[in-house]
């Protein structure tokens, strides 16, 4: 597998990597790093699923990709990304799958996401480098902002426990702290699914939890919004169940 792509980049990344690692000076900054890997395409390790994919002309579409993930010694949960294929190690290379990426996409994404810490740019190898999340990084849907839903759209309920919770504000959030509805389960990430209201239809989407999310059996993908109908059943990391009522 070709390395030729913005090599030269590359490179300058891996070279400052090495410095830093070396003898970290004041001349060279984690921060000059992070503002060149910013610029660069990195590799991303994932299990590729294809059981959803279809067959567009010669190209498949809906891939799944669930990325790996590792911890430090401190068991943060960090996302690995690569500068080239010669940074891999032979059985992580046979194990995962690698798609190439902008950095500056990976910091945006892991901002978005309550259970990873950071980055951990070529673990494994003498060129590693660590990149945690600054304190105070954007939060998840916990914070965005709410907008009452119309009042000519049906009446949505999410039965849980033989409670009923009406949608009446979204985003809806169902998760472990902070949610509209609360599970206080460690096996329910922080917040695990989002519903929303768009174009008179409500929409439910997994928002990137450990455990995952199905709708009617069907596992859903990470961050892409389902439509949600009357008698639909949610499930939450296989042992959490709950309705959709809509009148």
């Amino acid at each position: 597998m070709a390395d030729n792509y913005n090599i030269d980049l590359i490179a300058d990344i891996e070279d400052l990597i090495k410095r830093y690692n070396k003898n970290p000076e004041k001349r060279i900054t984690k921060k000059d790093i992070v503002v060149l890997l910013q610029k660069a395409e990195v590799l991303v390790p994932g299990r590729l699923g294809i059981k959803r994919a279809d067959m567009k002309d010669e190209t498949l579409v809906n891939l799944d990709l669930r990325p790996d993930i590792v911890k430090d010694g401190g068991k943060t949960r960090l996302l690995p990304v690569f500068t080239t294929f010669s940074q891999i190690p032979e059985d992580y290379l046979d194990t995962f799958s690698f798609i190439r990426v902008n950095c500056g996409e990976i910091y945006a994404y892991i901002e978005e996401c309550s259970n990873v810490a950071g980055i951990v740019v070529n673990p494994f190898t003498e060129l590693n480098l660590e990149v945690k999340k600054k304190k105070g990084a954007r939060k998840t849907a916990t914070k965005q902002v709410s907008t009452a839903v119309a009042e000519d759209a049906k009446e949505a309920v999410i039965i849980y426990n033989d409670e009923k919770y009406p949608i009446k504000k979204t985003p809806f959030t169902i998760g472990r702290e902070n949610a509209n509805i609360e599970i206080g389960q460690s096996y329910i990430s922080k917040v695990h699914v989002v519903i929303s209201f768009k174009d008179g239809k409500y929409r439910i989407a997994d928002y990137d939890s450990t455990n995952g999310t199905k709708v009617n059996g069907t596992a859903l993908r990470p961050k892409v919004y389902y439509e949600l109908k009357d008698g639909y059943e949610i499930q939450l990391a296989d042992k959490e169940t709950m309705l959709v009522d809509i009148d």
